[in-house]
């Protein structure tokens, strides 16, 4: 006979645990920048916490080079690709756009990205240090000093997905972190930062102008320490026994298109669990002033200083717009490639028809409320998401199979996936889709550190 948890009197006992935090260097420069790859090699013959990984730096826009240059909300725009391979052996070779993935899914679910190192919003006139931008024409975000006040500490793919989160790096070759940083073109440019209106406008002579630079770059991460040799037995166990121990992560594979009304996807792998789809503009990569989300108060003459009951958002500060102003760059801007309720959205995956009918928005956004691996931002109006937001989540594995280690999703080795995202009704002009199809992808690892990757 069992009971319930409840109802039983129970307490397990871990003797002999230890933790630390340790400082990881750069391979190379501290310093780098736009287009550029950042190299870090993890502890090894140690037991990590993956998800306590930690990305420090500081950075600034170059007022050189820069007019009225802004950093993105959510620092992880920085990264275009984060890449992590074990002795030279790509674990998971990570997705291009990673960028566009992590402000997707924050479109969605809100965003993980704190207000004191992650630099979560678009600043105008105030930094998140309490210093004040400046109020002349071109005046960029600039830090300076010897510290790291930017941080990333959320991660998508291998470091965050991984299973068991605490990672025998003992098992494995060496493991090294390479993050690509992303061009210039993820940041904004503004004309004056005094007023609303100014700072949504482009510089004088269209002439948009952002670099950006990152210096003091180190990571940490924590590490577990055990008294005995039980653990480190039973996974040598493990794989005498079975060949392997298996490690499941999350994979994702990017798609580009311009979107015409179809655009086609190909995948093979074990478990095809979901399908992201983020509508953007044609000009998503050019480089622009910052964008305000609606909804937020646009009054022409607000500025930190005046900021009264009749300047509030135009919902008077109910649905998450308690803020009065709130700006992302053109980057991080996902719109609905059409008219209100002009189109209709349909997945076709192998010839077969997802959903069974032409979605319309409203239809879509319940199919994404009920495909999300977590509850939804709620606040979000209607308008903010066809202007600023739309992006859009197909689920094909079976509810919260990731948090029981289940593959449920699509098996598509034999027969690789064909998936077309269609379409009905006036596009706007040059629509953009990115499409990014999440799998659970296994690493396993035999005797003598040998390795391999299921997709």
């Amino acid at each position: 006979m069992s009971f319930s948890p409840q109802l039983v009197y129970f307490l397990d006992r871990l003797s002999g645990f230890s933790t630390n935090v340790f400082r990881l260097e750069p391979q190379g420069s501290p310093n780098s920048g736009p287009s550029s790859i950042t190299r870090i090699t993890l502890p090894s013959n140690a037991l990590l916490n993956t998800r306590s990984f930690k990305l420090h730096f500081l950075a600034s826009t170059v007022a050189a080079s820069s007019v009225g240059g802004r950093l993105p909300a959510d620092i992880s725009t920085l990264v275009e690709r984060v890449e992590i391979s074990a002795g030279g052996v790509q674990l998971s070779q990570g997705t291009n756009f990673y960028n566009t993935l992590v402000n997707a899914k924050a479109a969605l679910m809100g965003s993980r990205c704190d207000s004191v190192t992650g630099h979560s919003e678009l600043v105008r006139a105030n930094k998140f240090d309490g210093a004040v931008v400046g109020g002349n024409a071109g005046d960029d975000e600039v830090y300076s000093g010897t510290g790291t006040p930017h941080v990333i500490d959320k991660w998508e793919g291998f470091l965050g997905t991984c299973e068991p989160r605490i990672l025998d790096a003992s098992i494995l070759p060496d493991l090294v972190v390479s993050i690509y940083w992303a061009p210039n073109t993820v940041l904004a440019s503004c004309k004056q930062n005094t007023t609303n209106a100014l700072f949504t406008a482009k510089p004088d002579g269209d002439a948009e102008a952002a670099v950006y630079e990152i210096k003091n770059i180190h990571a940490s991460i924590e590490t577990v320490a055990l008294a005995d040799s039980v653990y480190d037995n039973m996974v040598a166990g493990m794989i005498a026994s079975k060949g392997f121990v298996e490690i499941p992560f999350k994979q994702y594979f990017s798609f580009h298109n311009t979107h015409t009304g179809s655009s086609r996807f190909t995948v093979a792998s074990q478990s095809l669990d979901r399908i992201w789809m983020a509508w953007r503009l044609g000009s998503y990569n050019t480089l622009d002033a910052p964008h305000a989300v609606p909804g937020y108060s646009t009054a022409a003459g607000k500025d930190a200083s005046n900021i009264t009951a009749a300047l509030l958002s135009a919902y008077g500060g109910v649905h998450g717009t308690g803020a009065t102003e709130k700006y992302i760059t053109e980057y991080q801007r996902f719109k609905e490639p059409g008219a209100a309720d002009a189109l209709k959205y349909q997945l076709q995956l192998n010839g077969a028809m997802y959903p069974q009918y032409l979605a319309g928005t409203e239809d879509m956004y319940q199919i994404t409320k009920n495909s999300l691996p977590g509850p939804v931002k709620y606040g979000l109006t209607m308008e903010q998401l066809r202007d600023s937001y739309f992006v859009q989540c197909v689920r094909l594995n079976m509810p919260d199979s990731e948090m029981t280690r289940s593959l449920s999703g699509i098996d598509t080795r034999s027969v690789s996936l064909n998936g077309y995202v269609n379409t009905t009704g006036t596009l706007t002009a040059s629509a953009n889709l990115m499409i990014f199809a999440e799998c659970s992808s296994s690493l396993r690892v035999g005797a003598g550190r040998q390795l391999e990757i299921i997709i």
